[in-house]
């Protein structure tokens, strides 16, 4: 039994349990991953068209509507506690920059694999699931980065935030889950992908959709009652929601139940990226 377990993780590309082994091989997988991980980092550092490239999109959003459409919102419309359109639409802003962040990462292990670069890894002495974990952990650590840039900028402009240690904890954990989510998606389309064309053409379609079919723009109580169902069944949605509410106190929803839905939304699209990524080393 236990050999026939042992072969199945091997095959899956996940460190064998057996015997004395099991810590070792434990150990084998984070220490590849770390290695990857770190020519992910080392590559973002010194890349900073990656950076600005992501933030420039939603850098645009803030002057464009947060401060260009100020004078025209009525700021009483949008809830209570709302001090600005700007404070209102930064959430929103904050998970577009997420959503591209995601798309970024999956592009990374899509350009390895397109340049043959995975193969490499295949021969190296490392566990193969290493390297889907170094591009997952890799991915998230850059988002939540130009994620909290992109609230320094917004704070800049005049965004106020109003919130707390608690608040900020669970602000953090509600972006951790949304980032990890998409970032699982997009690596599991990045390893079903054969181009850059077909990668590109799936995910960033998705984008806007994903984002104006949201209340990321404007409250869940003003939408017709179709677009409050899209709404709803949205994960945007609740990221958003869970940011205004710990972060800028106007949320219209619980954060206990964003961060569910975000957690099985987590866990969905982490499955679908292993799963997807089993597949390649499967097709070897």
């Amino acid at each position: 039994m236990q050999s026939q377990m042992s072969a199945q993780a091997g095959a899956a590309g996940l460190p064998k349990t057996t015997g004395s082994s099991a810590s070792t091989g434990w150990s084998e997988l984070w220490r590849g991953a770390y290695v990857i991980f770190h020519k992910h980092m080392y590559k973002f550092r010194t890349n900073s068209m990656e950076i600005g490239g992501t933030l420039g999109w939603p850098l645009l959003w803030i002057l464009t509507f947060g401060v260009g459409m100020e004078r025209v919102v009525d700021v009483g419309t949008l809830g209570a506690n709302t001090s600005s359109y700007l404070a209102f639409i930064t959430p929103g802003i904050i998970a577009l920059t997420a959503l591209s962040g995601a798309v970024n990462s999956g592009m990374t292990l899509l350009e390895e694999k397109v340049k043959g670069i995975l193969k490499e890894y295949f021969v190296a002495p490392i566990p193969r699931m290493s390297i889907l974990l170094a591009s997952t952990a890799s991915g998230m650590v850059k988002t939540l980065i130009q994620s909290l840039i992109l609230l320094v900028i917004a704070m800049i402009f005049g965004a106020r935030l109003d919130t707390n240690l608690v608040g900020i904890v669970l602000a953090f954990v509600v972006l951790l889950l949304f980032v990890a989510g998409f970032v699982g998606f997009s690596n599991g389309i990045a390893a079903r992908s054969k181009s850059m064309g077909g990668y590109h053409m799936v995910l960033f379609v998705l984008n806007l959709p994903l984002l104006f079919l949201s209340n990321a723009l404007y409250p869940l109580e003003s939408m017709p009652r179709w677009m409050q169902i899209i709404a709803y069944a949205n994960p945007t949605t609740y990221v958003v929601d869970g940011l205004r509410q710990t972060l800028f106190a106007n949320g219209a929803l619980p954060v206990v139940l964003s961060i569910a839905v975000l957690t099985v939304f987590a866990v969905v699209c982490q499955w679908y990226g292993v799963k997807s990524f089993q597949r390649i080393l499967e097709s070897r």
